[in-house]
């Protein structure tokens, strides 16, 4: 199916810009755990409910347009992983795609997209931080 995880990446935003539910279905792992979280929403955390949603997604037809600008990819200990920016009719979604190979091609096994600030909605929030706390 796909003999680069650029391959699947590339496949993934064809289906979505087609919004072709069965090439989006072959794409996403069978056998693997498998995540996804859309802008706005709970984490789906299953390959029916992240297929269920693109269903829901495709019910609405094609998007106006969209682009994936990749900001860097990497292939780090056999998970390939593609960050940058997707360009939806004119929005951006920061965006992050991880592969994994599964019956000898690579399958998603991870999405997440979320909303740009654009730089002056940052500026004017001020500069003041939120507090990290790690575990």
């Amino acid at each position: 199916m796909f003999s680069t995880f650029e391959g699947a990446n590339a496949a993934f935003y064809q289906a979505f810009a087609r919004a072709d539910f069965d090439a989006m279905r072959r794409l996403w792992a069978a056998k693997l755990p498998v995540f996804c979280l859309h802008p706005g929403v709970a984490p789906l955390l299953s390959r029916v409910d992240i297929l269920n949603s693109w269903r829901q997604i495709f019910i609405h037809g094609n998007p106006s347009e969209i682009t994936f600008i990749a900001q860097q990819t990497s292939l780090v200990g056999g998970i390939g992983i593609a960050c940058g920016v997707e360009v939806i009719g004119g929005n951006q979604i920061a965006c992050t795609n991880l592969f994994a190979e599964e019956d000898g091609a690579w399958r998603m096994i991870h999405h997440q997209g979320g909303p740009i600030i654009p730089t002056t909605a940052r500026q004017s929030a001020g500069s003041e931080s939120t507090p990290i706390t790690r575990h």
